[in-house]
């Protein structure tokens, strides 16, 4: 194995079991019931993204150390720094506790890093991406009323702030989405992609004692 590969490996293991540890400890603290939050769902969900990236290189026999699109990665950068946001900014949450400080600060922070400093595809990035990665929370959202969850009070229809602070949130998604796009633009005005270097020469089997023209050779000879 590549050491590039394996260093890669290590790293995405961390976010995994940063994520799933947290899971686990919320879970464990807060009773069987809060695994229907966003945090533990988004916790878990992430420890299954870095699992999944993990096996990719295997899985490809080693071809790609990555997906070629980021959008899952993107789509896991801007639902844990939501969860991280309107921890602190709407629930005045903090990080006393292990469980907490995995999930609300640790494991957004290595995301984030995994996106803008260790990944490799961000170049492929589109703009509608962030449009797209509205989906994962609008389906929490879903959930939520379908279930009967009355977990963030800033979710109740009922409350006199309900329509901006839900509008909001929605704006928030889009605006980190578009500024991790802007991250990828930038990234391919800096250079072409590392992971993907020039092509490979063809291989032509050549008889001892023989002479193989040049590729400009056999062009013009072509054309004469």
């Amino acid at each position: 194995m590549p050491a590039s590969l394996l260093l890669l490996s290590v790293w995405r293991l961390v976010v995994a079991g940063s994520a799933l540890t947290g899971f686990v400890l919320a879970t464990d603290r807060l009773g069987p019931g809060a695994w229907q939050a966003l945090s533990q769902l988004a916790s878990l969900a992430t420890a299954c993204v870095y699992v999944g990236l993990l096996c990719y290189p295997a899985l490809v026999g080693g071809r790609r150390h990555e997906p070629r699109s980021p959008w899952l990665r993107g789509a896991t950068t801007v639902v844990l720094l939501l969860v991280g946001g309107a921890y602190f900014a709407l629930l005045g949450g903090d990080v006393d506790q292990t469980w907490s400080l995995l999930e609300h600060l640790v494991t957004p922070v290595l995301v984030l890093a995994d996106y803008l400093l260790v990944g490799r595809n961000q170049r492929a990035v589109r703009w509608w991406y962030p449009l797209t990665w509205l989906l994962p929370p609008l389906a929490y959202l879903g959930f939520y009323y379908a279930v009967g969850l009355d977990a963030y009070g800033f979710l109740d229809p009922s409350a006199g702030a309900f329509v901006p602070t839900l509008l909001g949130l929605l704006a928030g998604v889009l605006a980190l989405g578009w500024l991790l796009v802007g991250y990828g633009a930038l990234r391919r005005l800096v250079g072409p992609d590392p992971a993907s270097g020039p092509a490979p020469a063809r291989y032509t089997q050549q008889i001892p004692g023989s002479v193989t023209a040049s590729p400009q050779v056999r062009r013009a000879a072509s054309t004469s």
